[in-house]
């Protein structure tokens, strides 16, 4: 009976500490990134959030930085308490607040704008010009807020861009492009805007669809080529595909390196945690 007391014992507190390895409750309160000290923060590696927290550490911030290929990963860190917040832009937010009984909330959003554009090859202004062109036409005859409406449940690009007259796409000076075939580099897991459905093997979202319609303007196929997303403008140097629409936020340090094209959606960084936290 002993022995069977001193095995239950043991077994009890191997069973906590078990269920404390797999899940640690956080209580740190956050606001802004004035808070990020001593905080947990989850990020998408190779965005321009987790290049916000690198510069932070750089600067002498305690914060602890989880980085993750998938943004889905860093808000389930947030659900489970092994992080205190998400740091991500407020397109992809929205997605995971949408639902009354959402389980997160947004405490926090930039004052500074984070607009997302398509990324070419540098060099490549013919394909440039008429991506401007494709988009400018799904802005002037309302599709791209139809696309707003169904991914987002409200228009994100309202006031984005402003086309007044009817864009003239030429697909005959899209010649880099190779048999017939728009191929475009992006990371399936970044809902609303790129990711797969439930079986896993087809890509929706916001960006696909967008890409799709670019597609039909141009009179070409689409096809996608997904990677992580801290690799995808390695793919566009080595010509994996020919132009990146993964919500690629325009930066001073991107439009040095690539062709950008003008925003086709507004964002900014924002912060979110746990409901009630």
């Amino acid at each position: 009976m002993k022995m069977k007391k001193i095995l239950a014992a043991v077994l009890a507190g191997v069973m906590a500490l078990s269920a404390t390895a797999c899940s640690s409750s956080s209580t740190k309160k956050i606001e802004s990134p004035d808070d990020f000290a001593g905080a947990k923060v989850s990020v998408q590696t190779g965005t321009t959030a987790h290049d916000a927290l690198q510069k932070m550490q750089e600067e002498g911030v305690d914060v602890e930085i989880l980085p993750y290929e998938k943004i889905t990963q860093c808000f389930d860190d947030v659900s489970l308490g092994r992080a205190d917040a998400v740091y991500v832009d407020s397109v992809v937010a929205a997605y995971y607040l949408a639902d009354d009984d959402s389980k997160f909330q947004s405490v926090w959003k930039s004052d500074e704008g984070e607009p997302m554009g398509v990324c070419i090859k540098k060099g490549n202004t013919d394909l440039l010009e008429q991506t401007e062109n494709a988009i400018n036409t799904l802005y002037y005859n309302g599709k791209i807020s139809e696309l707003a409406m169904k991914h987002f449940g409200t228009d994100v690009t309202e006031g984005v861009r402003n086309v007044n007259e009817e864009p003239t796409v030429d697909p005959s000076k899209v010649k880099t492009v190779k048999d017939g075939v728009l191929t475009i580099g992006f990371e399936a897991g970044y809902p609303p805007l790129e990711y797969t459905d439930d079986s896993g093997l087809v890509y929706q979202g916001f960006d696909v669809d967008m890409a799709e319609e670019i597609g039909k303007l141009f009179g070409l196929e689409v096809e996608f080529v997904n990677t992580s997303f801290d690799g995808v403008f390695a793919g566009l140097d080595k010509g994996q595909y020919d132009m990146i629409i993964a919500g690629v936020s325009i930066t001073p340090e991107r439009q040095e390196a690539y062709e950008m094209t003008e925003p086709y959606l507004s964002n900014q960084l924002v912060i979110v945690t746990k409901k009630d936290a």
